[in-house]
């Protein structure tokens, strides 16, 4: 797909034309999953700068090469302020 379409979801959820879909399952913890597959993130507030860390950067998941850059795109969606580290 030449130019993938991004969509917030009622649910809070940000879905993309190519598959994958990032979804919060507790206020700490995110979902990333790609068809059959899935991942968990880890998601910490930052008082001191007031921004939502999604840390992104350490994974054994399969998805771990595409995961960071759709979390980049996606984090535009959500609702919030966040930062992928």
């Amino acid at each position: 797909m030449i130019n993938p379409q991004l969509q917030a979801r009622a649910d809070g959820a940000v879905s993309c034309s190519d598959g994958w879909v990032v979804r919060f399952i507790a206020p700490d913890l995110l979902e990333y999953s790609q068809g059959q597959a899935a991942c968990l993130v880890n998601v910490r507030y930052e008082a001191s700068v007031r921004e939502q860390r999604i840390y992104a950067s350490e994974s054994s998941s399969e998805l771990f090469p595409q995961l960071r850059e759709h979390l980049q795109t996606a984090v535009r969606h959500l609702k919030g302020h966040y930062v992928v580290v």
